[in-house]
């Protein structure tokens, strides 16, 4: 118990820690139109065009897989430090706080509730129809697009 009470004040500190500021996201991350003309090109590999760019594909796989993997874990993080957040705050047992947020999936936390076995393809597609809807987010970061294109199209409840 001891230690899940270390653990659960370490991420309450690291929680009201600030964030860092908006702009070195934006740098980091390349803007949707330029993810967009990368996973087009892999859609229509998919499609069997057969003259899509290697580099391309190749580019948009691993931005997306690396934005898949980062919304599970990040959804992970943000639980656990609001659990505990939560649980120093109000007095409650810590253990019964996580508890609760082991029987959601990082899909839950995050609002995203797609398929069992979700693509990259899937993802992928999903996020271009909200770009074809919505072509004012073009320029903005595709981490944040990403996440809004899948809570579009995948909604909870």
């Amino acid at each position: 118990m001891r230690s899940i009470s270390m653990i659960a004040a370490g991420l309450a500190v690291f929680a009201s820690m600030p964030a860092p500021r908006v702009a070195q996201a934006a740098e980091a991350m390349p803007p949707a139109s330029e993810w967009r003309s990368y996973c087009r090109t892999y859609l229509k590999a998919l499609d069997g065009d057969r003259a899509a760019a290697d580099l391309d594909v190749t580019y948009c796989l691993g931005i997306t897989q690396g934005l898949m993997s980062g919304l599970q874990v990040g959804s992970q993080i943000g639980a656990l430090s609001f659990g505990s957040k939560v649980a120093v705050q109000h007095k409650l047992d810590p253990d019964e706080i996580f508890k609760l947020f082991q029987t959601l999936s990082p899909s839950q936390l995050l609002g995203i509730c797609g398929p069992a076995e979700p693509t990259a393809a899937q993802y992928i597609r999903a996020v271009d129809e909200y770009l074809e809807k919505n072509p004012k987010h073009l320029a903005r970061p595709i981490g944040e697009v990403f996440f809004e294109g899948l809570q579009a199209a995948f909604p909870c409840g």
